[in-house]
């Protein structure tokens, strides 16, 4: 399988994953999309690592198994050190087709985990009646209207797909909301920028060199 490698709009990272768990491969499955990179090391059927630009072990992985755009490279007998994930590549695949399903209801309260969360200040009337658990309790006491929601999912030691899931449950019972990120949108229009600056520099470039042998 050392030439395993495409784009994610022919194959599902789950059939991927399938695919270097029947052929009984070690290494590390490569991901690239546009603006981020995600690993996911194997080793004896067993993922033993995965992390992106900014989450590693559980939060990656369910990060990277929500990509459908991108390309991917299998990478055989890459290792890490790290040993952030002990799952079977079986097990993570079933969890991943039941969480995918969950995440696709979760994103249309929660488009992106640097989303910010924040306290309903004036309350609808009869939110005081409503029960929370405890583990919304604990969501609660960390809202700030600074922190994000995998910042929150840190705070508490939980995965960003469980902390979504309590905090879309609080936004459906009018408890919080979600605020805009300004930071993380700066950020993403900087990112654009310096691409579409990097592609004009290309292309002068290349106008440079097609006078020069033109002369």
């Amino acid at each position: 399988m050392a030439g395993l490698s495409g784009s994610l709009n022919d194959f599902d990272i789950t059939d991927i994953l399938q695919l270097i768990h029947m052929n009984k491969k070690e290494g590390c499955l490569e991901i690239t999309v546009e603006d981020d990179k995600g690993y996911i090391y194997i080793q004896d059927g067993i993922v033993t690592h995965s992390e992106t630009e900014d989450r590693k072990g559980e939060n990656a992985v369910q990060r990277i198994l929500r990509w459908s755009k991108g390309s991917f490279e299998f990478v055989p007998d890459k290792k890490s050190d790290e040993k952030t994930v002990q799952v079977p590549i079986q097990h993570l695949m079933l969890e991943a087709a039941r969480k995918i399903d969950e995440w696709e209801q979760i994103e249309r309260f929660i488009p992106d985990t640097d989303g910010i969360v924040d306290i309903v200040e004036n309350p609808e009337t009869g939110t005081e009646n409503i029960k929370l658990t405890s583990d919304e309790w604990k969501m609660l006491t960390f809202v700030d209207g600074k922190l994000t929601i995998k910042e929150l999912a840190l705070k508490v030691n939980q995965s960003e797909f469980v902390t979504a899931k309590i905090f879309v449950g609080l936004m459906s019972s009018g408890l919080v909301y979600m605020k805009e990120n300004l930071e993380k949108k700066a950020a993403k229009e900087k990112l654009k920028q310096e691409k579409i600056d990097k592609k004009k520099e290309k292309e002068e470039k290349k106008k440079g060199l097609g006078r020069f042998f033109s002369r």
